[in-house]
């Protein structure tokens, strides 16, 4: 599932992977980017084509709008929308809580 097909304007979007990423339209600099965190929400804004990546399955990114005030634009696969965000919340609670019996069952 892609967030572009799934979200509007206005909708709340997940970061699932951190990134740092300057203000939208600005090249990119240590200086003016900022960092997302994973479960960090941001506004979806739209979407473009990164034409230097045409070729490349990350080449579409989300436009978004941030807590700052400011619109930033990064690839798709940094987003989810809060219904796949539950989902991975609940996978990786039960993942982690079984994991412990895993162990101890190697362990002997």
């Amino acid at each position: 599932m892609s967030v572009i097909h799934d979200s509007e304007a206005g909708d709340e979007l997940i970061c699932i992977q951190q990134f740092s990423a300057s203000p939208d339209g600005e090249p990119f600099s240590w200086e003016t980017s900022r960092t997302f965190r994973v479960g960090e929400r941001v506004r979806y804004a739209t979407f473009r084509q990164n034409r230097s990546l045409k070729d490349n399955p990350v080449c579409w990114l989300v436009v978004f709008d941030a807590a700052d005030g400011r619109r930033y634009s990064a690839t798709q696969t940094y987003f989810v929308n809060e219904e796949s965000w539950q989902g991975l919340k609940k996978f990786f609670a039960r993942r982690v809580l079984a994991e412990p019996a895993r162990r101890r069952v190697h362990r002997k």
